[in-house]
């Protein structure tokens, strides 16, 4: 089975929470992953472009060099 956008835990859905909902997600190969708990939820942006604290556009509350603290 695959999906026609995008997969979440296994089921199909037309997009990921990319820059609104309460938890963002970032895509790779297809699947919506959610991003990092540290990373700031920013209002119609993206929020993260991958799992890891370094992966942030912006912390929720500290830097610590790359990674969200």
């Amino acid at each position: 089975l695959s999906c026609r956008h995008y997969s979440r835990r296994g089921v199909c859905v037309p997009t990921c929470r990319f820059t609104h909902g309460e938890t963002r997600e970032f895509s790779q190969d297809g699947e919506c992953f959610e991003c990092h708990p540290e990373c700031e939820h920013i209002e119609g942006s993206i929020t993260c472009n991958g799992s890891g604290a370094d992966t942030c556009t912006r912390c929720a509350h500290y830097r610590d060099g790359p990674h969200c603290v």
